[in-house]
């Protein structure tokens, strides 16, 4: 390979920067280019030396003392197996530790409670129970236990008024904590006359109880509102109204939902009685093929274990592909998990929720980590190596095959977004395959983003302009697909493909109509054609 003399654009160079490091290295891969002239090359587009991050002989041997491996250790600082055997090895770190410091959870950093950051072994405890006896105020629990908890979050997104009317029936005056709280106006799209007054009703109870935590149904989904906004922190006990409140176990807190009476009972009292539940063990390894996208990875795991197999109990999701998912991503994880069933699911903490959080939130917290000898009551592993795109449907959740099954069935209308797979990192992979194309003729493309915070991200971006150039229709950031309000366009015999899981439930109202779940990507690649397209060949 002859020396490369043209000089590559800014981004080939940060590329080539985050593939290869140095410019000694970066030069052998242009074929023998000098070290000096990658250097100027640099200089000439503003690309800084790369620099090897900074890290104290504490925080290696903290987490080297915790968790004993290289691997676990790297993945918490954001670097790989090797970086953190070096900087062991350079700080003479050489023994592996006899005994773990897993009650150890986090090291000193920002966000974290530094003044008692400790959480006392328990035994053999999942996540979950460790959890559920520190809202309970004790020390231990046991699986099938009923505890009296007090909830660190409560949101509210459904059924105001019923809710209202029975806290009014209670006989207090104000709620009991009011900054614990959140009402988000994203259940229903507020078109019919009962749903504006029970809107109404939320509005004047908001502003007579000062939850300064109000969100109109114009802010988006509330399950995105709460993650995006830094109210839902690691370890925290968190109730909500509908099923899909298991999505907030993606920032490794337990979220399950209750009814409308037990939210009421909250509201007035702030405790309630919950049954601790059994966990099943998730391990999800390998590296995602091209065109493989969260949503198949879930559909997959639903087509083995069925949508009931996690009934009443949580799902804790672990293993490398898991922990290089970014929070939109173990987001749409747990958010489709409650397709199977579950009390609650959830990630681990990684290092990609400290990240995440930093900058979101001031508040302090607690990851809680389950024991490295806890038993769970199912262990399942999934390795992802040769996955394809998958589909579900028509109209059932657990109908699930390979996109290729279904390929060049017509579409006459697709939905991309909304809280199941509407935050910018899906935008961007669906503007990805739709930039410089048109969506077919005769096939409607309506994009929902997740929350006006993402619509106003993907604007700056040029993501809007990409989607609405392609023909697609951008409308508010909103959840009127869960109350089946876009169904209304679809005629008898159509087909619908989208990325809204809650659709699938719905569609028992649909007369003759097909709805088909699928990842954003797919979705994009099949706008282009019309009809259910695979999209591998489109990911660039």
């Amino acid at each position: 390979m002859s020396p490369r003399r043209k000089m590559p654009t800014k981004a080939e160079l940060l590329q080539l920067q985050k593939l290869y490091r140095t410019d000694e290295n970066i030069g052998e891969r242009l074929g023998g280019v000098p070290a000096y002239l990658v250097a100027y090359w640099r200089r000439k587009k503003n690309v800084p030396k790369h620099s090897q991050p900074k890290f104290s002989e504490s925080e290696i041997r903290n987490l080297w003392e915790r968790f004993g491996d290289d691997d676990r250790c790297g993945l918490e600082l954001g670097i790989s197996k090797a970086a953190f055997y070096n900087w062991r090895r350079r700080y003479g770190i050489r023994e592996k530790p006899a005994f773990l410091k897993l009650e150890q959870l986090e090291l000193n950093l920002p966000g974290m409670d530094l003044r008692n950051h400790i959480v006392p072994l328990y035994g053999k405890q999942t996540t979950t129970q460790k959890i559920l006896a520190q809202s309970a105020g004790l020390d231990k629990v046991k699986v099938g236990e009923l505890v009296v908890v007090e909830p660190n979050v409560v949101i509210v997104n459904k059924d105001f008024g019923k809710i209202i009317r029975t806290f009014k029936e209670i006989g207090v005056e104000y709620v009991w904590n009011p900054a614990r709280i959140i009402i988000s106006l994203d259940g229903n799209s507020g078109s019919t006359g009962e749903d504006s007054t029970d809107y109404k009703l939320a509005r004047e109870f908001a502003r007579r109880q000062k939850i300064d935590n109000f969100y109109d149904f114009h802010k988006g989904t509330s399950h995105q509102l709460a993650i995006e906004n830094g109210h839902i922190l690691p370890g925290q006990l968190v109730l909500g109204t509908d099923r899909y409140a298991v999505s907030l176990g993606a920032l490794g807190a337990f979220a399950v939902s209750i009814d409308a009476t037990e939210m009421a009972t909250v509201l007035a009292s702030g405790r309630i009685w919950l049954k601790v539940p059994s966990s099943i063990r998730i391990d999800i390894s390998g590296r995602r093929p091209r065109g493989v996208y969260t949503g198949d990875i879930v559909l997959a795991v639903i087509k083995q274990l069925g949508t009931t197999r996690a009934e009443y109990r949580t799902i804790e999701y672990y293993g490398r592909a898991v922990a290089s998912m970014s929070m939109s991503e173990r987001t749409t994880l747990c958010y489709l998990s409650a397709e199977m069933g579950p009390k609650a699911a959830m990630c681990s903490f990684e290092a990609i929720t400290r990240r995440y959080l930093t900058g979101r939130t001031n508040t302090s917290y607690k990851p809680v980590i389950a024991d490295k000898d806890t038993v769970f009551d199912e262990v399942y592993q999934f390795n992802i190596d040769r996955l394809t795109p998958q589909i579900a449907g028509p109209n059932v959740i657990n109908t699930i095959k390979p996109v290729r099954e279904l390929e060049g069935l017509s579409i006459q209308q697709i939905i991309i977004g909304t809280c199941s797979n509407g935050r910018f990192d899906d935008l961007r992979v669906v503007a990805n395959i739709l930039k410089g194309n048109k969506v077919d003729s005769q096939c409607r493309l309506i994009v929902m983003p997740a929350s006006h915070k993402v619509y106003l991200e993907a604007l700056k971006k040029g993501l809007i302009r990409i989607l609405a150039e392609a023909g697609a229709m951008v409308i508010s950031s909103t959840n009127m697909s869960i109350a089946g309000e876009f169904q209304r366009t679809l005629a008898p015999g159509e087909r619908c493909l989208t990325t809204s899981v809650s659709a699938i439930a719905n569609s028992e109202k649909n007369n003759g109509t097909e709805i088909y779940f699928c990842s954003p990507a797919t979705a994009a690649a099949s706008a282009l054609n019309g009809r259910i397209t695979n999209p591998e060949p489109y990911v660039k």
